[in-house]
């Protein structure tokens, strides 16, 4: 397999494949694929490599160029297609200017929001914007010819991404080139990643968790094998290859795939991040032989800056571990974590891309309560999730660690609920076969009364964010209509 050499700011030059998967759709408008690189293990997948990527890179830098994109001026891609958002990683540094890639999935109020507060001009997206030059996805898809290219991350800013607006309105964040290079290198200290790894990228391309591995594999000489979305079947069938060494997921997508067994021998890392990783998943990951590491990260910080190189046994919910090589963290008087380090953004998104805006004297300062101890970080939960009831403070994330255990719980949520004499009632909204009656029985039995959740909701699906992080605002709104003990909610 011939690989394209990529070079870092440093002048150090390096090699790697993105290699895609693509299923009917996007082949009938791609053009033919090498059929000595068809990836045969995995089902109904072939793969675009390095080489041939590149070539469509400059080609659809080209493309950019005619629909009005202006050097070091934002692109938005707003696409569920990982191979678009693949292509555009590589052709827009050459015009250059900074990408940002979107989630279609957004309220169209939303995504107008971020695109004004990152002052775009150009969108690349399925269909047209109003108000902004627009480049179809399928014009980045047809480029074909051009000549091989490196990966060079551009100077200033280099990638604008969204938070995932689990706290409210999502925030365009802007990354430098320097900074993706320090996440990369940093992330090398906990995984290890050289040439010869491939890492699978099911995690979607426009959350930070998602693009940050093609930055590290391009800096590391690694392979990226990305698939368009995560199905718990093909990613296992991917892995049972056995030449994936690396993969990313949320929780969510951990629990699915324990579903499926242990993993092969060839699987050396596997980030869990995204989501407060309960001690029952991550027990019984560990006992499949999963190598899971918790980890912990953000779009403000290009990714992780935390992570644990191999779970303790026991392990305790929130652990992810000490700070990466870089990475400065502290305590503001409340509690809540500050990060400083190479990898931090610029500051958020504004239309003359000025940097600054979010930090304060070069600090980050998160919205989540931790505590610093010598083997590392412990994450609490988030600060604004915070539930005041009786005048206790209670964080979420340590009640859901308790009613994971409940037998008939397969997944669980815990939001406040407003009541005029405790403040908050603490409710349990979860998914599994128990009823909600036999729910609080347990937790009368197993949980703290100052912890004890009154009410419990079942429900078919838990809310989420597109990134698989819970949707604290949808679940306080169902917390808000479900009686008390002597009417527990839900279906029985």
């Amino acid at each position: 397999m011939t690989d394209v050499p990529l070079c870092d700011p440093t002048g150090i030059p390096r090699s790697t494949d993105v290699r895609l998967e693509r299923n009917a759709d996007i082949s009938s408008r791609c053009g033919e694929e090498d059929p000595e690189l068809t990836d045969d293990s995995a089902e109904r997948t072939n793969d675009i490599t390095a080489p041939t990527l590149s070539r469509r890179a400059e080609a659809a830098a080209d493309v950019l160029r005619d629909g009005g994109a202006a050097s070091g001026r934002p692109v938005a891609v707003v696409t569920s297609s990982a191979a678009a958002i693949a292509i555009l990683a590589y052709a827009a540094p050459l015009l250059p200017a900074p990408l940002f890639p979107i989630d279609p999935n957004l309220p169209k109020d939303a995504i107008a929001d971020l695109l004004g507060q990152a002052g775009v001009d150009l969108v690349v997206s399925d269909a047209p914007v109003a108000g902004r030059a627009y480049v179809p996805v399928a014009d980045i898809l047809a480029c074909l010819a051009g000549a091989e290219v490196p990966w060079r991350p551009p100077e200033g800013i280099a990638l604008l991404i969204a938070t995932s607006g689990s706290s409210g309105r999502p925030k365009a964040v802007m990354l430098t080139g320097a900074a993706l290079v320090a996440a990369a290198k940093a992330s090398e200290a906990a995984t290890a990643l050289g040439s010869g790894d491939v890492w699978l990228a099911c995690l979607p391309l426009f959350h930070i968790g998602g693009f940050s591995i093609l930055t590290r594999c391009a800096l590391a000489g690694a392979t990226a094998l990305i698939h368009e979305r995560f199905e718990a079947e093909r990613v296992s069938s991917a892995l049972g290859a056995g030449r994936v060494t690396h993969l990313s997921l949320v929780p969510a997508m951990l629990s699915r795939l324990c579903d499926l067994g242990a993993p092969p021998a060839a699987l050396k890392h596997v980030l869990v991040g995204g989501a407060a990783l309960s001690s029952e998943l991550a027990e019984r990951a560990a006992d499949l032989g999963w190598p899971v590491q918790p980890t912990y990260g953000m779009s403000e910080t290009a990714s992780q800056i935390a992570t644990l190189k191999t779970l303790p046994r026991p392990w305790s919910v929130g652990n992810v571990g000490p700070p990466l090589p870089g990475a400065e963290v502290a305590l503001d008087p409340d509690g809540r974590l500050k990060v400083r380090g190479p990898m931090l953004m610029a500051g958020y998104a504004n239309p003359d891309l000025l940097p600054g805006e979010g930090l304060e004297d070069g600090w980050f300062v998160t919205a989540d309560l931790a505590e610093i101890v010598p083997e590392g970080l412990t994450i609490l939960g988030r600060a604004d999730d915070v539930i005041v009831s009786a005048g206790k403070k209670l964080l979420p994330a340590m009640v859901e660690g308790l009613v994971a255990a409940c037998p008939g719980v397969d997944a669980v949520a815990i939001a406040g609920r407003p009541d005029p004499v405790w403040g908050e009632l603490v409710v349990v909204i979860y998914k599994g076969t128990a009823t909600p009656g036999a729910v609080l029985s347990w937790c009368r039995e197993n949980v703290a009364s100052a912890m004890r959740p009154r009410a419990a909701l079942k429900v078919d699906l838990l809310p989420e964010l597109a990134n698989g992080k819970p949707d604290r605002s949808a679940l306080k709104r169902l917390a808000a209509d479900v009686e008390t003990e002597a009417g527990a909610a839900g279906k029985d």
